[in-house]
């Protein structure tokens, strides 16, 4: 155990009295839904008192981030899929117990997957749940066809086209649709973005329990000084779905001078490394970024590549960029126009498109880069800003405990 876990509640809270027990898979620093879990703890000290509970633990997060996280302890399971049965009535029980130890106003699910623990939570009344990705209503690849093309197919048997294995993909399919129906039990559930709304609104979740609630930039600072433009960037986690190949044949396309800095890793990562020693001046692979190594990649980057297949549920990536008045060009998927507007604060493209995507790079090399940067800054800060959104945030874990 990490810290110390909560003391005995009240059961209704005072106005400065709430008391949250986050549950989520990891603590980890390498994905876009662990750094949203972050932002927010580190905004709820002060604000709510706060235990974290986490499956596992990977090590990434910096050790002078983790005092903001506040109190946080391992609760062995809660990483779990709900795919294997085995030991699943232990790790039920645990959850209970914490439950019954902490007595917390509102318990918030970020990736708790096993429908058994959304259950358990559900059944206090007192939960919600952040739903970041595709796998409460997508038992295949984030709503994406093995031939990479976005799946307009409903939640059903339609779904074992996505498997070479029928037996594993109707397995999937039921743990999907258990996923869903607890979710529904749950208090409320929010998302990031309109997409990721409408989505859960086409398998049956009631709109009035969905709320969009978009996340918001922690962590990564401007330079003192302005800085020169020496290359493009992708920076993300490195599977087919997030456009990597795409990318890497739109860097060594003619366009402008800059190469494409690749930043991340997974699977794709061998074969990126491998192009980048066959074109040393095209791109370059610098492997993964903790977040004081990204923020100099950012303020030294031309432009952000956002190049996804499938729907991206945000794409906080983006976002970052924005702050830090970068632009970016992304793939018109999923929640990513949410935030960006074409011809505004950066370039909208059709997903697998690299000639588009290296002609676009070439003009936010250029002056027009530097005006979509500015405006997605600016527009960052009006409309994403950590203060507003807590209090709306605060504002829901408050419904939620009062029962309203």
């Amino acid at each position: 155990m990490k810290g110390s876990a909560l003391p005995m509640a009240s059961q209704k809270p005072s106005h400065n009295s709430l008391r949250v027990l986050m549950l989520h898979e990891r603590l980890s620093a390498r994905g876009g839904a662990d750094r949203h879990l972050i932002a927010i703890l580190h905004h709820l000290q002060g604000r709510a008192e706060t235990l974290l509970a986490v499956g596992h633990d990977d090590q990434s997060l910096p050790p002078g981030e983790r005092p903001g996280l506040g109190p946080w302890v391992r609760q062995k399971g809660l990483e779990r899929g709900g795919l294997n049965g085995r030991g699943g009535q232990g790790v039920v029980r645990r959850l209970k117990g914490l439950i019954a130890d902490c007595r917390p106003h509102v318990l918030h699910l970020h990736n708790v997957m096993d429908p058994a623990l959304m259950e358990v939570a559900a059944a206090t009344g007192r939960a919600l749940m952040t739903v970041q990705d595709h796998r409460v209503f997508c038992p295949g690849l984030g709503k994406l066809t093995p031939t990479g093309a976005v799946c307009q197919t409903p939640l059903g048997q339609g779904c074992l086209a996505c498997f070479d294995d029928q037996d594993y993909g109707r397995r999937l399919i039921d743990l999907t649709r258990r996923r869903l129906e607890a979710l529904k039990g749950l208090r409320l559930v929010l998302v990031l973005s309109r997409y990721m709304a409408a989505e859960l609104m086409a398998v049956g979740l009631d709109p009035g329990r969905i709320q969009v609630l978009p996340p918001f930039v922690q962590g990564l600072e401007p330079p003192a000084q302005p800085q020169a433009q020496t290359h493009h960037l992708l920076a993300c986690r490195l599977v087919e779905r997030k456009g990597v190949a795409v990318a890497c044949r739109a860097a060594v396309l003619p366009r402008d001078d800059l190469p494409l800095v690749v930043a991340g890793d997974g699977p794709l990562a061998p074969e990126v490394a491998r192009l980048a020693a066959a074109h040393p001046q095209r791109l370059r692979y610098f492997g993964w970024a903790g977040r004081q190594q990204m923020g100099r990649l950012l303020a030294g980057a031309a432009s952000l590549w956002l190049p996804s297949l499938w729907a991206e549920p945000f794409g906080i990536a983006g976002l970052e960029a924005l702050a830090l008045g970068v632009p970016v060009v992304a793939s018109r998927v999923g929640g990513v126009e949410d935030w960006l507007r074409h011809g505004v604060n950066g370039l909208l493209l059709p997903p697998g498109d690299a000639p588009a995507l290296a002609e676009a790079a070439a003009r936010l090399a250029g002056p027009e880069g530097r005006r979509l940067g500015a405006a997605g800054a600016a527009g960052v800060a009006a409309h994403f800003g950590h203060n507003g959104l807590m209090e709306r945030l605060l504002a829901h874990y408050r419904a939620v405990a009062d029962g309203a």
